[in-house]
């Protein structure tokens, strides 16, 4: 919301479920090479969505709080798909240097890209959902799924976005 509307952005950002913080490390799952390149495919999204905040964070003072509570799920959830590549004797692919990302130079860009970084990982975590028929994947990925539509939907009632929900986050 722009600066006019204070008291939205003065409240303290809802609380972002992350979903269960360990279970991925209690047992290793085992991934077939299916479940293995799409959740690798995940933590590179998740590491591209904590690079691209800091954009979003540069150009959205108005926001700081949002984002910094999206970027804080998406390092936990950065960390804890890793936990499960490693435990699954997996390559746990390392952060790029840089991605590529639309100009962002104030905060209706801003917005809009933090609506692309959630798009991009609900599209990320949906293809895990249908990568598998391991169940416990399964029920893990479409948890990170609906945490990601629920901060997808933050972002567009921020740029005021209509409609603020979309059917089927993630599908392109």
């Amino acid at each position: 919301m722009g600066a006019g509307s204070g008291a939205a952005t003065s409240q303290a950002p809802p609380e972002v479920s992350v979903g269960p913080q360990s279970p991925e490390s209690a047992q290793p799952m085992p991934l077939d090479k299916t479940a293995t390149t799409a959740v690798q495919t995940a933590l590179r999204t998740e590491n591209a969505a904590i690079w691209a905040y800091a954009l979003v964070a540069a150009s959205d003072k108005d926001d700081i709080a949002v984002t910094g509570s999206m970027v804080a799920a998406h390092r936990v959830r950065r960390d804890a798909t890793a936990g499960l590549l490693v435990a699954a004797k997996q390559e746990a692919p390392p952060p790029a240097p840089a991605y590529r990302v639309p100009k962002v130079s104030n905060q209706a860009q801003a917005r809009e890209l933090a609506i692309q970084i959630e798009s991009d990982c609900a599209a990320a975590w949906r293809n895990v959902v249908g990568s598998t028929d391991n169940a416990d994947l399964r029920r893990l990925a479409a948890q990170v799924l609906l945490e990601t539509a629920n901060r997808l939907v933050r972002w567009r009632q921020l740029a005021k976005a209509d409609p603020v929900t979309v059917a089927f986050p993630g599908e392109r």
